[in-house]
């Protein structure tokens, strides 16, 4: 009889797993608790999931022979989620391979916005019905509230009876906006709280804010489950398109990270979750719309629509969010398919809406959002600049984590910072500009994005030089020889990283001054650009200018504003007026579609280029 199920065991945990036939090795190790990196999605093309198979390795596939050499397809290395189980096998899973918590920005700066929440409660008595006074249950209810004109669902109508006659006539209203919306035994005014959520393609955050005097209580972060399914949000496009379920399958593991958080701020405030009665969440055109389980598949074809761009209010108890039964969540809007109501909610956080002055806030990511303007007009795009800044697409790149080179110095010699203070693993974003920029300063780097060769580069110094080799026959240079990694291999920049950097700041870069073209302001002008999200709070500003990823304008001008998107969920958590304003925000702001745009693959090829030392 033909076996049909099989066990994998991955080292050095010795943890095993029975799989059925044809089960791919990626999602075996995801059954085993062990999450694999993975940025391509599954479609075979990053090269990050490479493991080593070390009893009863199957034949190659043509993805492992594009992205192994020889002597390592000899040896038993595979990629993970090309791999079909056939037979049991034994994995070793290397450290570069494992999908680590990268440092999460949670915090942000923001405008001032006075304190007027949604939600309040208020401690009141209802007088009891008597035959002189045959005013209805709700009637009373509003009467002794102090606003007639306050409206209340069904289910509250529902229970009313039940709470009014069996807690006492002494109760406490939650209002939320024109609405009750639900009534408590007692008084219960001191407790009430608000949760604030961005949920991003990479991570996500969650804050707990005090709804009675505005103070956030605690914050928590995870890295998005669904990285597991691509790092970007066309690959989860992809999947949920190929797979019958993968809507549901994406959802259920967001909604579940999200109750994780909310476990953890409830544990960290000694609060109950019954406690939250409102939450607000932003994210990506394409994260939001698999939060409320809507098919964000149009997002991904031209024209590139979203199915909703307005804010919607639906309660937590239809999304599976495990905060009090009757509580609302506001998903603040978004602005097109690629610009999201994170985007809306930088803007917001920022006040760039409300001041004179022409400002530029961009968001760096796998999907970069610029906006620029002022109160008068606000202009956005998306810049598809691709996960390199991530450490997707680089041969040594890796994210944000412990083991990552997150600073590169050059006196004479290579020197390099590492997360966590040990030997380093890879690269990431913040250490792949500090390397292009110093080794375009020291020559390495001529302004077309060539390594040079060690031969004709004779002026170099010595370490310099000797750091330049040949690497799968593109010249490459040395960041950490061998013997100081943790990997036992050394750390290269190659030239094609080189050249996926340029890819990425090139995109970004046309998309700033497309815009800046459209609104009608030269780029150096604007008075300041606001740095927001995880990669652009760690990067240098020197060297951002250095390589061309931002204009060259004074680095006294350009800010970083942490986690603007986190800060405007908080934001309109804490202010109901700001619900307003964000909807102004998105409705009005003009969105630029770069494709479409004939002077964006002008300024595109030109920004390829590294500007001149300055």
């Amino acid at each position: 009889m033909t076996r049909e199920t099989f066990r994998v065991t991955f080292q050095p945990e010795g943890r095993s797993v029975f799989v059925l036939r044809g089960t791919k090795l990626v999602e075996a190790a995801g059954q085993a608790g062990i999450i694999l990196n993975q940025p391509c999605g599954g479609e075979g093309t990053s090269g990050k999931c490479r493991v080593e198979v070390l009893e009863s390795a199957p034949a190659p596939t043509p993805a492992d022979s594009e992205h192994l050499t020889e002597g390592e397809l000899s040896d038993g290395w595979r990629r993970a989620c090309q791999l079909a189980i056939e037979n049991d096998l034994v994995i070793s899973v290397p450290q570069e391979t494992r999908f680590f918590e990268q440092m999460i920005l949670a915090e942000g700066k923001g405008a001032w916005y006075p304190f007027q929440p949604n939600l309040r409660k208020r401690f009141v008595s209802v007088p009891e019905p008597t035959i002189e006074d045959q005013r209805s249950d709700l009637d009373r209810l509003k009467a002794a509230v102090g606003a007639d004109e306050l409206e209340a669902g069904l289910p509250l109508i529902r229970a009313l009876p039940s709470i009014l006659r069996q807690e006492g006539p002494q109760v406490t209203a939650i209002l939320e906006g024109n609405e009750i919306q639900w009534v408590e035994g007692g008084d219960t005014t001191d407790r009430i709280w608000g949760v604030a959520f961005d949920i991003g393609t990479t991570s996500i955050v969650g804050a707990l804010m005090n709804l009675t005097n505005g103070q956030s209580r605690a914050v928590a972060s995870r890295t998005n489950p669904q990285v597991h399914f691509g790092d970007d949000v066309v690959s989860r496009i992809s999947y949920i398109e190929k797979t019958p379920d993968g809507l549901d399958k994406l959802r259920k593991r967001l909604i579940a990270c999200l109750n994780e958080i909310i476990g953890e701020l409830c544990d960290q405030a000694d609060i109950e979750p019954e406690s939250i009665y409102e939450a607000t969440a932003v994210g990506n055109t394409t994260m939001t719309h698999i939060f409320l389980g809507v098919d964000p598949g149009p997002i991904a074809h031209a024209p590139y629509v979203a199915v909703v761009r307005e804010s919607l209010d639906v309660k937590a108890r239809e999304l599976g969010l495990e905060i009090n039964r009757n509580a609302n969540l506001h998903m603040l809007p978004n602005i097109a398919g690629f610009v999201g109501s994170d985007t809306v909610a930088v803007v917001l956080a920022s006040g760039m809406a409300r001041q004179e002055q022409v400002q530029l806030a961009i968001d760096i990511g796998t999907n970069g959002e610029v906006v620029v303007g002022n109160r008068d007009r606000l202009v956005a795009c998306s810049c598809a600049a691709g996960p390199a800044f991530e450490g997707a697409r680089i041969r040594y790149g890796m994210r944000a984590t412990e083991g990552a080179i997150s600073k590169v110095v050059i006196n004479e010699a290579i020197e390099v910072s590492v997360i966590g203070g040990g030997r380093a693993t890879g690269i990431c974003g913040s250490g792949l500009v500090d390397a292009v920029a110093d080794l375009l300063d020291a020559g390495v780097i001529d302004p077309t994005g060539r390594i040079a060769d060690p031969e004709t580069a004779r002026e170099l110094p010595d370490p310099l030089r000797r750091a330049i080799l040949s690497f799968e026959d593109q010249p490459s240079v040395v960041l950490v020889p061998a013997a100081r990694s943790k990997t036992g291999q050394p750390i290269l920049l190659t030239q094609r990283d080189v050249r996926e950097v340029q890819l990425a700041k090139a995109a970004i870069r046309a998309g700033i001054e497309v815009i800046g073209a459209e609104f009608g302001i030269v780029t150096e002008e604007v008075s300041r650009v606001l740095l927001a999200g995880g990669f652009g709070n760690f990067i240098r500003r020197s060297h951002a200018k250095r390589i061309g990823l931002l204009p060259p304008i004074p680095t006294e001008r350009i800010e970083f504003i942490g986690n603007a998107a986190a800060t405007g969920a908080k934001t309109v958590l804490a202010c109901a007026d700001c619900r307003r304003e964000a909807e102004r925000i998105s409705r009005e702001t003009e969105y630029v579609e770069l494709a479409t745009r004939p002077d964006f693959q002008t300024c595109y090829m030109e920004a390829m280029v590294f500007p001149p030392p300055s």
